[in-house]
């Protein structure tokens, strides 16, 4: 017997790779764009969520211009009528003074207890970034980032909570409208997030959670009105592939 076809789902996509993750840098808020690769990935995104039959009457992305890129990207090829909503909500979580610095360094210099904390755990926070830390930056984001102010530091809680209006907004309007099919486009850190609170996960749960570039990953809900999600990890379209990107996301120290 077929599985019965959920009342309302929603599509959650992390940018495709930028610049600074294709050489293993902390990005932040600050507003690498996407790398070649990463242009290429949003065609096979598209591929998965057309497939699946799951053309987008909505799209929410961050400013930030490697996930607006890739929202940009998906309208084009999935939904061209449909415009592209932004919420600074979503941008990246702001890594403080860790900000454009690679992986390896952050590792060294800190030592691996704090680089787990500060990444993985859902309070650990990095320190600020210094004046001339800022100075030598580049991409310096020019978009509506709202009260963020790079470099200043957040940790996945203070994520938790920006995003938390947003999916109010979004499973009210899921509900609103069941046959609407929400596609949000964001950031690995602004993803886990938003996947806390959709699938109730714990502060445990959330610390192993790795989301890897443009793998559409949904979530479906079978009752009007529910929002216990089938899945409380989603389901990504493309699970083979999924599994070994994220390995490889936790195998760098995480997204």
């Amino acid at each position: 017997m077929p599985d019965r076809r959920p009342a309302a789902r929603i599509v959650l996509i992390r940018h495709g790779e930028s610049t600074f993750n294709a050489t293993k840098v902390f990005t932040g808020l600050l507003d690498a764009p996407l790398s070649v690769r990463g242009r290429q990935q949003i065609a096979t995104a598209a591929g998965l969520i057309a497939q699946a039959h799951l053309h987008p009457s909505r799209i929410i992305s961050s400013p930030l211009q490697r996930a607006h890129d890739t929202a940009a990207g998906l309208q084009q090829l999935l939904a061209p009528r449909v415009p592209i909503e932004t919420s600074w909500r979503l941008a990246e979580r702001d890594y403080g003074c860790m900000t454009g610095v690679s992986k390896h360094e952050c590792r060294q210099r800190w030592g691996d207890a704090a680089f787990f904390a500060w990444r993985r755990t859902m309070h650990g926070a990095p320190p600020p970034a210094s004046e001339e830390q800022r100075s030598g930056w580049p991409h310096i984001p020019t978009v509506d980032l709202g009260p963020l102010v790079p470099g200043s530091s957040e940790c996945l809680a203070d994520v938790v909570e920006r995003v938390r209006w947003l999916w109010a907004d979004v499973s009210h309007s899921m509900w609103a409208r069941p046959d609407s099919l929400i596609t949000i486009v964001a950031h690995g850190n602004s993803l886990r997030a938003l996947s806390l609170l959709i699938g109730r996960l714990s502060d445990e749960e959330v610390e192993g959670f790795n989301i890897p570039a443009a793998q559409p990953l949904v979530y479906e809900f079978d009752e009007p009105g529910d929002l216990q999600p089938r899945n409380r990890f989603g389901r990504y379209l493309d699970p083979a592939t999924a599994t070994i990107e994220a390995a490889r996301v936790e195998a760098e120290g995480g997204t």
